[in-house]
C-alpha cells in the first residue's frame, strides 16, 4: 500500500486581457503567502488578477492507496491539511475508508445483507424481515447515501412510523401506525443490521441506528382474560372437535400454532401430559411449515383431568403420526383457516366480536390468569408457557400476582421484639 499524501496548490490563472506574462514582485508573492485562505485580501494589483482570482477550490489533497490515486479539492488550506492528517491516520491504523463508499445508496448494503440471511434464521423470520425491508425500509432509505443517514433522521422516521405517515411500499392498502415492537423490528433489527453490513465493509464509520430511541406505544392494548363461563359459551358455538381446541388453549396455555401441530403420539396419557415438540410457521415464501416451538424450546404441559375424555375421543382410531386436532377432511388444520372459519364465526355467534383486544392468544393469557389465581409460582408458569426466562413471565403477567407486601410485614412482625 502506497501511503504517500500531499497537499498542493492548484495552478493560478493568468490575468485576463494580457498578451504577455508579467512576473509578480517579491512583495506580492509574500502578501499572497500570508493570505492563502483568502487571496482577495492579498495586496496584488488588479492587473495581476484573473477574473476567477481567489475563487473556487484552490487546494488539492492527493493520496494513493491500493495502487489508485485519489484526490479531493478544498477551498481553504487549513481544511485540506486537516483532511490530509485524517487520511494519514486512517491509513496507518488500517481504518482507511474510500470516501466514495459512503456515497453508496443504502440499497447496495441491503442487497449484501439479504444474501447472508438464508439459513441463519427461521424461514418465517426471514420472510418477515424481507417484507419489512420492502414495505418500510427501502421506500424511506433505499436511494439515500449511507453518509446522509443520521441518528436524527432515523429518529424522525421512527416518529413517522408511529404516526402512520412514513413512506409505504406495500402492494395493498396504505401505511398504518406501527407499534413500538414493530418499529423496533423494522428499525433496530432490519435497518440496523443493514447498516452493520456497511460498517463491516468500511463504507461508513459507525451505525447511526445505535443511538436512535424507539417511541413508546401511545396506548397499550388491553389484555383480555376470559372467565370459565365465557370460555364455555365460546366453545358452545363450535362442534365438539373445535370446542376441544378452545379448551386446550384456555386450560393448558398452548399457542394456537403448537396446538394445531400436535400429533396423537404427543399425548402421554400415562402421565396426563402433552409433549410440545413443534409449532406451525411459514417459510420465506409464506408456505406453511412446522418448526420447533418459539425459542427452539420443547416442553410438556399438564392435562387437566376434565379434558381427558375429550382428548381420548380425538385419539380413538388414530395412529401416533395422525394430527390430534384435525381439519374438516381429517388432515392438518392451519392457523389462518381456523381463525377465519372457526374462531371468527364463534365470536360473532357468542356476541363477543366487539370485545376490543380479544384474540386467540387471549386464551393463553386466560390460562396464565387461572394458574396464578390457583397459586402457581413464576418458575412453574414459565416452564408450562415455554417462556425464555422467569423475567419474561413476570414482565408479561406482573399485574396478575397479588400484592402481598402486607402479609410479609405481618410475618416479620411476629419475630420483632421491642
Amino acid at each position: 500500500m502506497d501511503k504517500r499524501q500531499m497537499v498542493e496548490g492548484r495552478p493560478g490563472h493568468e490575468a485576463q486581457g494580457h498578451t504577455s506574462k508579467e512576473e509578480p514582485s517579491a512583495y506580492m508573492k509574500h502578501s499572497l503567502s500570508k493570505h492563502t485562505d483568502d487571496p482577495e485580501n492579498a495586496k496584488v494589483p488588479e492587473r495581476y488578477r484573473a477574473k476567477d482570482f481567489g475563487k473556487g477550490s484552490r487546494w488539492e489533497v492527493r493520496w494513493r492507496i491500493d495502487g489508485i490515486t485519489r484526490r479531493k479539492l478544498f477551498r481553504y488550506r487549513g481544511e485540506a491539511e486537516a483532511f490530509m492528517a485524517e487520511i494519514e491516520d486512517r491509513i496507518r491504523s488500517n481504518r482507511y475508508m474510500d470516501p466514495r463508499d459512503s456515497c453508496r445508496p443504502l440499497r447496495q448494503a441491503a442487497d449484501l445483507w439479504q444474501q447472508g440471511l438464508a439459513g441463519t434464521i427461521k424461514g418465517s423470520t426471514e420472510g418477515r424481515y424481507r417484507r419489512e425491508l420492502r414495505v418500510w425500509v427501502l421506500p424511506q432509505w433505499g436511494d439515500v447515501a449511507l453518509k446522509d443517514i443520521s441518528t436524527a433522521r432515523i429518529q424522525r422516521w421512527y416518529v413517522s412510523l408511529a404516526d402512520g405517515t412514513a413512506p409505504y411500499g406495500g402492494e395493498r392498502g396504505s401505511a398504518s401506525s406501527l407499534s413500538a415492537s414493530s418499529i423496533r423490528s423494522v428499525g433496530k433489527i432490519v435497518l440496523g443490521s443493514i447498516l452493520d453490513v456497511a460498517v463491516e465493509n468500511r463504507w461508513i464509520d459507525t451505525n447511526p441506528v445505535a443511538k436512535a430511541k424507539v417511541p413508546h406505544n401511545r396506548a397499550v392494548q388491553r389484555r383480555i382474560y376470559l372467565t370459565p363461563q365465557e370460555i364455555k359459551i365460546l366453545a358452545g358455538q363450535m362442534d365438539e372437535a373445535n370446542a376441544t381446541v378452545i379448551y386446550l388453549l384456555a386450560y393448558t396455555g398452548l399457542r394456537i400454532g403448537e396446538a394445531l401441530s400436535l400429533r396423537c403420539g404427543d399425548v402421554d396419557l400415562g402421565r396426563n401430559r402433552i409433549n410440545v415438540l413443534r409449532t406451525q410457521s411459514v417459510d420465506v415464501d409464506s408456505h406453511i411449515v412446522e418448526t420447533l416451538p418459539k425459542g427452539n424450546r420443547t416442553r410438556f404441559v399438564p392435562i387437566p383431568s376434565q379434558l381427558l375424555p375429550r382428548i381420548k375421543d380425538l385419539l380413538d382410531g388414530h395412529g401416533p403420526e395422525d394430527y390430534l386436532l384435525r381439519g374438516p377432511r381429517g388432515g392438518r388444520q392451519t392457523t389462518t383457516n381456523w381463525r377465519n372459519r372457526v374462531w371468527a364465526p364463534a365470536l360473532r355467534d357468542a356476541g363477543m366480536q366487539d370485545i376490543e383486544g380479544l384474540v386467540i392468544h387471549s386464551l393463553r393469557h386466560t390460562y396464565a390468569s387461572l394458574a396464578i389465581k390457583a397459586g402457581a409460582d413464576v418458575k412453574t408458569l414459565q416452564a408450562v408457557l415455554g417462556h425464555a426466562s422467569a423475567t419474561e413471565t413476570l414482565d408479561t403477567y406482573a399485574d396478575l400476582w397479588p400484592n402481598r407486601t402486607g402479609e410479609v410485614a405481618e410475618v416479620i412482625g411476629q419475630d420483632i421484639q421491642i
